[in-house]
């Protein structure tokens, strides 16, 4: 079957070529290319800046709220602690643990580790407890973490670094995978955070899209996050406060050589789960509640490369897996049983483009020697990306607007779930 498929491929006209292959022709490699590009040229001409901590860094406050997460807390704290910056004021916020994390907290508070202690007694949230820290932050830049997230000594410098520039609010560094040999699933996320979240939004950023800084390495502008009122219920509360920043005239930056290290879902049923969140929130906070506003060229900041941005999540989470079915259907309808063949070759051009971004990957790492053994990784990524993200991301769109599935999402505990504007 095989060689009859070979055969019949390289006897066939350009024309006929680009009626079978016409997905990957015209949905995938200009994306492909046009991020290539990008990243290239961040690559060849902006990387030795970008890589510079700034040794004058000013005072920074940091909230890392916990719950139920007194271990990881512990070596978060003491990670920040090594910071290259001129002052830090930590400030743990206890969301309602009912584990050890209290003992832990006012432990670190007695030998001077942290800062400032709150404790809430009942689970508000993320968003609650980041609203908390907000209210006592002394500094002029607020960084937001997770209690499972550690830092290189120079990563707050490097962040800090960006807001020398006064138009910048906020600012998101890079996410490295802890447990990265934990399992298969955790080396594939290894490779998708290379991807999404290092390289991605380099070109993100460098075209002006870039819109969500992550929950787990996200600084801002102390008064520019006051102004806007703080940070709204989540899941997805990191894209919604850059979104409203934005939207209030503030320019938000990528810093891809301010690095942490934070844990990810151990199994592919977990990376599920984990993402189903992140698309259905995406979907929500981007188009029920900021779309109207950030489409909208009446608005007094309105910035046409954050519109774009909003209309290639939208292409990329709902219309691309969406064409990709119809694309295996169509295969399907008019080659019969060389269609299964077809969808291998263009396989074979998703793990060939992702050799190549992660070879220019491997050129933005902080730990390249170390990030080269997870290359064979890339074919196994390629294969959990079309065939199991691609169709989370799909269902997570068409729930999210068919169901509003993001306001039931245990992540936000019953009570404020109950209490929340629907967008």
């Amino acid at each position: 079957m095989l060689d009859v498929a070979l055969d019949y491929l390289l006897n066939q006209t350009f024309g006929s070529l680009t009626a079978t292959f016409w997905f990957p022709l015209f949905v995938e490699l200009p994306r492909f290319f046009v991020g290539g590009v990008v990243a290239g040229w961040f690559v060849l001409f902006h990387s030795r800046d970008a890589r510079r901590p700034d040794r004058g860094a000013g005072a920074i406050s940091v909230v890392v709220p916990g719950h139920n997460d007194s271990a990881a807390l512990r070596r978060t704290v003491l990670s920040l602690r090594e910071q290259t910056v001129d002052a830090l004021q930590i400030i743990v916020v206890n969301d309602g643990s009912t584990d050890g994390t209290d003992a832990t907290c006012r432990d670190l508070e007695r030998r001077g580790l942290i800062d400032d202690y709150i404790h809430i007694r009942s689970r508000g949230g993320k968003a609650a407890a980041v609203n908390a820290a907000l209210g006592i932050a002394r500094h002029d830049l607020f960084l937001v973490t997770d209690s499972d997230t550690t830092f290189d000594r120079d990563a707050l410098a490097i962040a800090a670094g960006y807001f020398r520039d006064p138009r910048v609010g906020a600012v998101g560094g890079t996410l490295r995978v802890r447990n990265i040999g934990r399992s298969l699933a955790t080396g594939v996320q290894h490779v998708n955070y290379a991807f999404s979240i290092t390289l991605g939004r380099i070109v993100k950023d460098m075209l002006g899209f870039y819109f969500v800084a992550s929950g787990a390495f996200g600084m801002y502008r102390t008064a520019a996050v006051r102004a806007v009122g703080g940070w709204d219920f989540g899941p997805g509360e990191d894209g919604d406060i850059v979104t409203r920043l934005r939207l209030a005239g503030w320019r938000a930056r990528f810093a891809p050589f301010a690095v942490a290290m934070t844990e990810v879902p151990a199994t592919f049923v977990k990376l599920g789960r984990q993402r189903l969140r992140w698309d259905r929130s995406m979907i929500r906070n981007r188009y029920r509640k900021a779309g109207p506003y950030v489409l909208d060229p009446r608005n007094a900041n309105f910035d046409t490369a954050f519109a774009v941005s909003f209309l290639d999540i939208f292409f990329f989470n709902g219309l691309v897996p969406f064409l990709f079915l119809v694309y295996g259907a169509y295969l399907a309808g008019v080659y019969g049983p060389f269609a299964a063949t077809l969808l291998l070759s263009v396989q074979l051009f998703y793990i060939s483009a992702g050799l190549l971004k992660y070879l220019i990957a491997l050129s933005v790492s902080t730990r390249p020697r170390e990030d080269l053994r997870y290359l064979a990784f890339v074919p196994l990524y390629s294969l959990i990306n079309v065939y199991f993200l691609r169709f989370v991301r799909l269902y997570a769109t068409a729930n999210e607007l068919v169901a509003r599935g993001s306001y039931t999402d245990p992540y936000v505990p019953a009570k404020v779930r109950a209490r929340v504007r629907r967008y």
